[in-house]
């Protein structure tokens, strides 16, 4: 262990620009994490309290046992994210930083498998610090790091993953890794219901072909395989053919109300090749433009990559595939890379495009960039000078605009101050505390910030359409969700949207303002 820490340190003394550009995005990464973006998005309050309910009760909200999928509103939600959490919501409570570290966490180790990666893609230490410079600057991962949506655990996963790959072509044991870490990226997110398969059968074809592994290797991971994604495929397959679910000591298989793959995602939805045509265009668009129009997942002009960033793709995607043409020594690693772009884009013309949906591309995609600017490194070097220091100033932009401007805009789409005008709305008063419904799933704030028994709220639940793909909380124990209407005498709290009129006077009523809410006791 000494022996490695020594090597590990004299590594880093002689490569002082990976560990600064390393150190420069774990900071950018890190720096104000539970603040910004400010509030929380009702998928991260949802995976959040899910955890925690699953940590201290055994069940989630809707009472289901150590679930392979969340049912969460009805629809479902992937739970890999949630049980990620755990020891950090065990170590530090229930609070917006808890539930992003998982996320920050597979940011900071992106960041460091990438390197890793690019170093056995491209045998050049100029290549290898081109890749930490451009996944260090990368907009995309940046914000993908800093928010708790589960879906943003995915691409990570398939990174590690194919690095074990790659180290396999040395060590076949390490194909072993490389099953695991796949196969448990059927519980990150739904779209690898799709990507995984065809992935995988794809990239067994190619080890053949190059006889990299042999039948046997490839035999016992498909065994291994089978195994671990058995249980994701039952939850498939029952909630498909509108099965009961499945609970066992170990774990539970629940049926959602309307599986939601369905409409992200024309696989299983019945109109595969109507909406293909329709996906790839809003895919094209979504790659040149750079953004979804979703401000949680890109910043207008940055994009996923900045706007300079698509030549330098192409020409890394040209310079991939003259590697792999001319057979070079790390030609099998660069067509492992071309196989996880293409299917990439095969699974957006199956998906309803957005960023989290198709973000399974976009490490491919910064790979591509890094070959392309390599390439141009290596003939035109002064031009490769001037495209770094482009990127830089870009970077120093996004980095202000993130900061200083980002929360202003974002704030009221992750519903800022909910939270704290929850929390004095319930120390305020003991009787009902009514809940606008300005909130996306106001419920699910309540359970988060004051973390209450799932046995409560399953005892006491009202739905205004049980059994639809997103349930609607009427109410709860002493909460009371939708329009709140002030009844003089009656001992209650009312949290108000800042947007809609306070009809009440300071006389007999005690007005709380917050960010974006306003809480109204009497006195």
């Amino acid at each position: 262990m000494s022996n490695k820490l020594h090597r590990g340190l004299s590594y880093c003394k002689s490569n002082p620009w990976l560990v600064v550009l390393f150190l420069l995005g774990a900071v950018i990464r890190v720096v104000y994490i539970g603040s910004i973006p400010p509030g929380l998005n009702q998928d991260e309050a949802s995976i959040g309290y899910d955890a925690y309910s699953i940590l201290h009760y055994g069940i989630d909200r809707n009472g289901i046992h150590l679930p392979v999928h969340l049912i969460a509103w009805g629809s479902g939600q992937n739970a890999l994210y949630a049980y990620l959490s755990l020891p950090f919501i065990w170590m530090f409570g229930l609070t917006p930083v808890s539930v992003r570290m998982v996320s920050l966490v597979m940011g900071l180790l992106g960041m460091v498998i990438f390197y890793l990666l690019a170093r056995r893609l491209f045998a050049s230490q100029t290549a290898g610090l081109a890749a930490m410079f451009f996944i260090a600057i990368n907009p995309w991962h940046i914000m993908m790091s800093r928010w708790a949506l589960e879906s943003n655990l995915f691409p990570t996963l398939l990174l590690i993953a194919v690095y074990f790959l790659l180290l396999s072509f040395e060590k076949p044991k390490w194909s072993y890794a490389f099953t695991v870490v796949l196969a448990l990226s059927l519980y990150a997110y739904g779209t690898a219901y799709f990507f995984v398969p065809v992935f995988a059968l794809c990239t067994v074809i190619l080890l053949l072909y190059k006889k990299v592994l042999n039948y046997k290797t490839i035999l016992g991971n498909f065994v291994l395989f089978v195994l671990m994604a058995l249980p994701i495929l039952i939850f498939i397959v029952i909630n498909r053919m509108n099965q009961q679910g499945i609970s066992t000591p170990v774990f539970s298989i629940p049926k959602l109300t309307a599986p939601r793959i369905e409409q992200v995602s024309s696989l299983f939805g019945g109109q595969l090749f109507q909406t293909a045509g329709s996906n790839f265009r809003e895919f094209a668009k979504l790659i040149f433009s750079g953004s979804d129009g979703l401000p949680w997942n890109s910043i207008t002009p940055y994009g996923y990559a900045y706007p300079i960033a698509l030549p330098f793709v192409i020409l890394g995607l040209a310079a991939m595939a003259i590697a792999i043409r001319k057979r070079e020594q790390t030609g099998t690693a660069q067509a492992v890379i071309l196989i996880w772009f293409l299917t990439a884009v095969l699974m957006a013309c199956v998906t309803n495009v957005n960023i989290n949906r198709i973000n399974v591309i976009f490490y491919p995609v910064i790979l591509l960039l890094v070959a392309g600017f390599s390439w141009l490194a290596h003939r035109f070097k002064n031009v490769a000078k001037v495209s770094a220091i482009a990127f830089g100033i870009f970077f120093v932009f996004f980095t202000s605009v993130y900061f200083r401007d980002f929360p202003g805009e974002i704030g009221p789409n992750f519903y800022e101050s909910i939270g704290e005008a929850i929390r004095y709305a319930s120390e305020s008063s003991e009787g009902t505390v009514y809940v606008t419904n300005r909130v996306n799933m106001p419920y699910i704030y309540v359970l988060f910030y004051e973390t209450l028994s799932p046995h409560d709220f399953l005892n006491t639940v009202n739905y205004a359409n049980p059994g639809d793909a997103f349930q609607q909380v009427t109410s709860f124990g002493r909460y009371v969700f939708g329009s709140p209407q002030i009844v003089e005498g009656e001992a209650a709290a009312y949290i108000f949207w800042n947007g809609d009129p306070v009809l009440a006077d300071s006389t007999n009523y005690t007005i709380k303002k917050f960010t974006n809410y306003t809480v109204v006791t009497p006195k």
